[in-house]
């Protein structure tokens, strides 16, 4: 039987992710990060965007403000990650069909890109991007630590069992991961028109208690949701 894929609806958290085809790393070098970086900035609006424009663009902080500056918000980003073979989002749509339309020009103008740079054609990504409904406040607690810890599983990835035993080291990583959000809310806001500091207020009393609950965890410690390991 098909996937009955939820309702999306406007005002709720959605925790948004996939992974590329074949283990394929999709962000080779920085150069892939900051375009992807800049999709998220760049196609959030109802406006149309066309691809020549976002192929072309030479950076992320030069030429976009023009083509941004267009339409109406499609989706607040609450935070992100991207490591080498796949991204995590947590998106809240402000509009209807906000986040099937920031994914969709999402994913087809990164592989644009990525094919065009690599001389190759075909699809990029696991099929449809994947999403679950942020219900609770412990899970969207739970989901912004989630999200930056994925920093953390190259150089220290028994975090997911043993915890964080070294808390120092863990916040270095966390906050010299250039591709994340975690930065922009402990420290200065490295993403101005994708992170808004003030996201965060929703579910923590401030940016030392945001910190110190990313910095306590473990994939265990979020027994409690009932929502497990994802």
């Amino acid at each position: 039987m098909p996937t009955v894929r939820p309702k999306i609806i406007p005002g709720e958290l959605y925790h948004v992710y996939n992974r590329s085809v074949e283990g394929r790393i999709i962000f080779p070098s920085q150069r892939y990060y900051s375009r992807f970086i800049a999709a998220l900035r760049l196609f959030n609006t109802t406006a149309q965007i066309a691809l020549r424009d976002f192929i072309k663009l030479p950076h992320i902080n030069t030429g976009i403000g023009s083509l941004y500056n267009k339409g109406e918000r499609l989706v607040d980003v609450g935070a992100f990650i991207l490591v080498s073979n796949h991204f995590h989002l947590l998106l809240r749509p402000l509009i209807k069909n906000g986040l099937s339309l920031f994914m969709q020009k999402i994913g087809t103008g990164y592989t644009a890109y990525f094919n065009l740079m690599q001389k190759r054609s075909g699809v990029l990504f696991q099929g449809k991007y994947k999403n679950k409904l942020v219900d609770k406040d412990s899970y969207a607690r739970y989901i912004q630590a989630y999200i930056p810890l994925n920093a953390l599983d190259k150089e220290m990835p028994d975090w997911r069992t043993n915890g964080i035993i070294d808390v120092q080291r863990a916040k270095k990583i966390l906050l010299t991961h250039p591709w994340s959000s975690f930065s922009s809310y402990v420290e200065e806001n490295r993403f101005p028109g994708i992170i808004d500091k003030k996201f965060i207020n929703d579910f923590f009393d401030d940016r030392g208690d945001y910190e110190q609950f990313v910095l306590s965890r473990t994939d265990d410690a979020y027994d409690d949701t009932g929502i497990g390991s994802l």
